[in-house]
């Protein structure tokens, strides 16, 4: 047991970055510090506490929680990621802010229908406290006042049932919900994140996605073997050091399969994207979920695929509106994407809005 923890101490999460050919720069090495020291914490959670130690009434320690915030692209979800994977326990989640609310919702009304009478709220924390002594959030950000209402009653179980959250956002806690309606709702839910968790501020620096791209055309011509390999470097570099996994992503009752995703970013083909009966609101969701996106074979767009071109609008404007990036392997250049007449004009703002996507990264 003693070897296993001198082990346990021995890692941290920049040695484990530079193993997969990471470079941290020195904004996420001073967040990495305090992930390792969380790494270690969790990782001995059980081992140092003995049947010895229950009938003393000896107390597991409390262990704080990380809340990350900074600017975008400075690689929040990339460490957070590192530090999930290493995690031993096996009772943890990693998941989206935004889905983790939507499961909430679906909770709490089952909740309701099953057990009247009773706190559906109290009853869904104390089962999200069971079902994981860790919750690992991407971007958390608080926009709705349903969200508001319930958040502060839900992470007061939570926590006092044990639960430690390493969550990222763009904001500090005091920036949730900024001047929103009923903000005093969810006050003290942001004085428990204060108190049950370090606030960590990402120094500014460079962002992680424009090195990665640097040099590199994100949208590539025509649809050959050579511009499918160019594709597939750019993914190797920008999910460098992260398992390509599948996902699924429940919209409305709908799911939307994503064959390829790393580190927060989904591999897709453009028939799976648009040649789907999918609404503008399941990009936005497909926005919410992921860093940027990759999309392969798109074709010629005309009249006679009005539909595909109408979806691939609603799905520029979901990308360009969320701060996402695009990757593209198309067999003509965007500005010549369409041919067709009925979306022309529509399609004016498509193109302007992928050569300012585009303008970072050329």
């Amino acid at each position: 047991m003693a070897n296993n923890t001198k082990i346990i101490n021995k890692i941290n999460l920049e040695s484990i970055a530079l193993k997969k050919s990471i470079s941290f720069d020195p904004g996420q090495i001073i967040v990495s510090k305090y992930l390792d020291i969380l790494l270690r914490e969790i990782n001995s959670l059980d081992k140092n506490f003995s049947i010895f130690n229950i009938l003393s009434g000896v107390k597991k320690k409390n262990i704080k929680g990380v809340y990350i915030f900074g600017g975008v692209g400075r690689g929040k979800s990339m460490i957070m990621d590192l530090f999930f994977q290493n995690l031993e326990i096996k009772d943890k989640r990693r998941l989206h802010f935004h889905d983790f609310m939507k499961e909430v919702h679906q909770r709490i009304l089952k909740k309701s229908k099953s057990e009247r009478n009773k706190d559906s709220v109290l009853l869904v924390g104390k089962d999200l406290a069971k079902s994981a002594k860790l919750l690992c959030f991407d971007e958390m950000e608080v926009k709705d006042i349903a969200d508001a209402m319930i958040l502060s009653r839900l992470f007061e179980v939570m926590f006092d049932q044990g639960t430690i959250l390493v969550t990222t956002s763009n904001q500090p806690p005091d920036g949730l919900y900024k001047n929103g309606l009923h903000r005093d709702r969810i006050l003290p839910f942001i004085e428990s994140l204060k108190n049950k968790n370090n606030i960590i501020k990402i120094p500014d620096g460079e962002d992680w996605r424009e090195r990665s791209l640097s040099g590199n055309k994100v949208w590539l011509t025509p649809i050959n073997k050579n511009n499918n390999e160019k594709v597939d470097k750019i993914f190797e570099s920008l999910s460098l050091g992260f398992e390509k996994i599948s996902e699924n992503i429940e919209i409305a009752g709908r799911k939307i399969f994503i064959p390829q995703v790393a580190a927060g970013i989904a591999r897709m083909d453009f028939d799976d994207l648009c040649n789907k009966p999918l609404a503008a609101s399941d990009y936005i969701e497909i926005a919410l979920r992921y860093k940027g996106i990759i999309i392969d074979n798109i074709p010629e767009l005309n009249d006679i695929l009005r539909n595909e071109t109408r979806r691939f609008i609603w799905l520029i404007d979901a990308l360009y509106d969320k701060g996402c990036f695009l990757i593209a392997n198309a067999e003509v250049d965007f500005k010549n994407l369409y041919q067709g007449k009925e979306w022309e004009f529509e399609f004016q703002r498509t193109i302007s809005r992928i050569t300012e996507m585009s303008q970072l990264k050329n």
